[in-house]
């Protein structure tokens, strides 16, 4: 009987198709992730399911037949949430098979984030993926695929400069904080985790010792304050602070916003107000659309006019990132196009490492030749060999001896 023919197919939003403003309307918070994983998963046939929500993305990987459209089933989870249904092809994009592979490559290898190399991003994944696992929305295609994903992150990391000095949004962010204050200066942080952790740390390393942590659970606030320094504030008391801060750093999972126009239009009325706001939430925590003239603010889609002309030693590091991205690619399309044949399967990843080893080899011995000649060469071999090896297992198989060659 022949196997049903299931395609990978991705549907996501980022930073290069939207602004701030557009992702915080389709931006599922991590409460919501697994009623949506379950909506998505049990909507007509799908087989596999996968939602990556990070502060600059949200992509939803699927397994499903060829004939089921994957942004209708986001659409039709996004109006089952009351959200929007409005998923158009300027804001979302689609990608299917091994482009969608090499994207998740170049996603975990933080190639496609806001700042090159950046390392948070396979937590995060890792996280989505874990979460998915915990759910039962994974089969074997995304459970290879995001294995074979992650071991890309850590060779793109370990071998080239892209993710050299641990890169992070929230880094980026700080070096903001710390060249537009002092270390004299108030400095209040909203929400507690690992980008809040991320600042907190630089600013201990640059003595700064002003630090007001604010936290719905007040106890992770004042876990902070004793790591970092400073005073922990219950979340009840976030105006009193705010106004009272030289600068206000933001970072939680709120649904909404934490300071809201009303709150922040006070608090600049009491002349008494921060002159810098740095938010890296999303969807935002702060009202700022209306102060901008007034206070100097930073928000996520912010961050690129700061990063210009910061990259352009990760920038030479970047082919030999995207070969290592390109062979793991197709390491991956050998163990996919030979999953249903249960002689070459086990072998197919061993035979792909070898024959780019082989490739390798030759060009640099003979690099007069073209690197495509090089290609169709050596798959040609390798698929002869292949044909070759299953007459032989099978033979063994039937007990027959294999003929020599």
């Amino acid at each position: 009987m022949q196997k049903e023919s299931l395609k990978l197919r991705l549907v996501g939003i980022s930073h290069k198709t939207s602004s701030v403003e557009m992702r915080e309307k389709f931006q599922i918070s991590r409460d919501k992730l697994s009623s949506c994983l379950s909506f998505i998963r049990n909507a007509e046939d799908i087989r596999e399911v996968i939602v990556v929500p990070t502060c600059n993305r949200l992509e939803f990987y699927m397994v499903l037949p060829e004939a089921i459209d994957p942004r209708s089933i986001v659409c039709k989870y996004y109006a089952s949430a009351g959200i929007s249904d409005d998923i158009n092809d300027e804001l979302f994009y689609e990608m299917s098979d091994f482009d969608a592979v090499r994207h998740l490559f170049r996603v975990v290898a933080g190639m496609e984030s806001l700042v090159m190399g950046e390392y948070q991003i396979q937590g995060q994944v890792k996280e989505a993926y874990s979460i998915a696992c915990g759910l039962k929305t994974v089969d074997n295609i995304l459970h290879k695929l995001f294995h074979a994903a992650f071991r890309t992150g850590k060779k793109v990391r370990s071998e080239t400069p892209v993710g050299a000095g641990k890169q992070s949004v929230s880094g980026v962010a700080s070096e903001i904080v710390i060249e537009n204050s002092d270390p004299n200066d108030i400095i209040t942080i909203i929400g507690v985790n690992e980008n809040t952790k991320i600042l907190a740390e630089k600013l201990k390393q640059k003595g700064y010792k002003n630090l007001i942590f604010v936290n719905r659970t007040l106890y992770k606030a004042e876990i902070c304050a004793h790591d970092y320094g400073g005073k922990a504030v219950d979340i009840a008391k976030i105006e009193e602070v705010a106004a009272k801060a030289d600068v206000l750093f933001s970072c939680t999972g709120a649904p909404g916003f934490v300071v809201d126009a009303p709150m922040l239009n006070r608090i600049i009325e009491s002349k008494d107000y921060p002159r810098m706001i740095v938010d890296m939430a999303i969807p935002r925590d702060i009202e700022t659309d209306q102060v901008k003239d007034i206070i100097n603010t930073y928000d996520i889609g912010d961050l690129q006019k700061y990063l210009d002309g910061k990259m352009s030693k990760r920038n030479k590091a970047v082919p030999l990132a995207e070969k290592f991205i390109e062979d793991e690619v197709q390491i991956y399309r050998a163990w996919s196009d030979t999953r249903h044949n249960n002689i070459l399967q086990p072998y197919s990843e061993q035979f792909e490492m070898i024959r780019q080893q082989v490739s390798e080899e030759y060009l640099i011995n003979f690099p007069e030749h073209s690197e495509e000649d090089l290609e169709k060469l050596t798959r040609s071999l390798v698929h002869r060999l292949q044909s070759v090896f299953i007459k032989a297992v099978v033979k063994e198989r039937k007990g027959q001896k294999p003929k020599a060659v």
